[in-house]
Formats: structure tokens, sequence, C-alpha cells
């Protein structure tokens, strides 16, 4: 789902979104709140800006499952 608009903007989309590798390697976001697991889950949770909600879409695992990998750096 996120691959879409952060790795590949097969979108099209006129303003790229901000890459997500090695998000969780510095103290803040791409938009300067700082880079917790929590702040993530809200922003995908709640949206932001141009990114719509993603709220009722991943269950509890799969939220974990996304955190997890964005830890990872995106290998």
């Amino acid at each position: 789902r996120c691959a879409h608009c952060h790795e590949e903007n097969d979108l099209a989309l006129k303003k790229t979104p901000p890459d997500l590798h090695d998000v969780f390697k510095k103290s803040t976001l791409p938009s300067g709140a700082s880079a917790t697991d929590a702040e993530v889950r809200r922003v995908v949770l709640a949206g932001k800006g141009m990114m719509p909600a993603f709220n009722g879409r991943f269950n509890e695992e799969q939220m974990a499952a996304l955190l997890a990998y964005l830890h990872t750096g995106l290998r």
C-alpha cells in the first residue's frame, strides 16, 4: 500500500511523498515530528497532508509488521 506513493510514485503524484528508507535512523520524521512507532502509527492511521488515512485498513498484526519492516530500513 505504501510503495505506490513512497517508493514507485506510479500514481504520478506531483509532490513526491517522503522516502521511507531509514526513516527510523533519524531522530525526526520528514515532517519534523519525532521518529517513533507511535507517531508513524498515528500518521498512517490518521493521514497527513495529501496522504490519506488508513484507519480501519490495518489490524494490529499488520501494523506491527509494517513498523517492524520500516525499522529494517526497507532492505
